[in-house]
């Protein structure tokens, strides 16, 4: 089956790309200012602006996709409160064209990745029913956007995942931070007051295979455990063998940031773990695989 998956050079989608092209998918990976350079080769690699309608559309027709996985977006939070209309460009209009071109071209599934940050963090472990309520413009634009889907297209998943982090490709992102920072000795400061459902790369990819392969609909949760920024940090170095005294707790209170973040994010995940087989909540888990990983990057 031909999959077009979106943001493959994203964190997340550069694993995922990994697990389609090991399972035997026929992948056509749409990258756009990060090139591919150390993926599969069996695989199909787009350079693509999704923003470009006109091109994005012709490449649809090209690839004909059974399958639309879509990953890529516009994540930086700060960013997304700055320039708003490049915001609304990538994360709501280029979902909106996706959208279209796979009803039109009868896609069989549609899969789109989404967010804790559409929810205002007020107290935490929301469930897929829970009404959302984003509290900054990258959220907005992540919730338009799975309105967008969840109104259009039958065959479709929205998989909300929480603080995705781990090596490879994509932004960078805390874990990743932690590790380069603390193997120099660098003191880091972390959150003692804002919680989340930090999520592996590496397992989120995996079970959004089986997701795949299982053709889940409506909406999904798919997460890690709910700790604070400074628990997380804190059990990252304590399985990596780093100064633990070398991590500053502070607060919310000590960031000025110019969009507002939710206090409690975290995601329940109780529907996710009764319906797959993957392990990818538990953060003990994802910590060893997180570690064999950095362990085989120093061979």
């Amino acid at each position: 089956m031909r999959v077009l998956l979106t943001g493959a050079s994203s964190s997340p989608g550069f694993k995922t790309l990994i697990e389609l092209a090991l399972k035997g998918y026929d992948v056509y990976a749409v990258y756009n200012q990060h090139p591919i350079e150390h993926g599969p080769l069996n695989v199909n690699y787009i350079r693509l602006d999704l923003t470009d309608y006109p091109r994005v559309s012709e490449k649809f027709r090209d690839v004909k996709p059974d399958i639309v996985i879509h990953m890529a977006a516009y994540g930086d939070v700060e960013g997304c409160e700055i320039d708003r209309e490049r915001a609304w460009k990538v994360n709501v209009r280029a979902t909106h064209q996706l959208v279209k071109l796979s009803l039109k071209s009868g896609v069989e599934y549609f899969m789109y990745l989404s967010t804790d940050y559409v929810f205002d963090g007020e107290r935490g472990m929301y469930r897929e029913d829970d009404i959302p309520y984003p509290i900054n413009f990258y959220g907005l634009t992540k919730l338009v956007a799975e309105e967008i889907v969840k109104s259009t297209l039958e065959n479709s998943i929205i998989i909300r995942s929480s603080a995705i982090y781990g090596f490879g490709m994509g932004r960078m992102n805390f874990g990743k931070f932690l590790i380069e920072a603390l193997k120099r000795g660098q003191r880091v400061k972390a959150l003692t007051d804002q919680w989340l459902s930090p999520t592996l790369n590496t397992l989120l990819a995996k079970a959004i295979v089986e997701i795949l392969e299982k053709r889940i609909k409506g909406i999904l949760h798919v997460a890690g455990e709910r700790v604070s920024r400074y628990e997380f940090a804190i059990k990252v170095a304590d399985k990596f063998g780093f100064r633990k005294d070398l991590i500053e707790p502070i607060t919310m209170k000590d960031i000025r940031w110019r969009a507002r973040r939710p206090r409690d994010s975290s995601l329940d995940c109780s529907k996710a773990r009764s319906i797959l087989s993957t392990e990818f909540h538990s953060l003990s888990y994802a910590l060893d695989v997180f570690f064999n990983e950095y362990k085989g990057m120093l061979r």
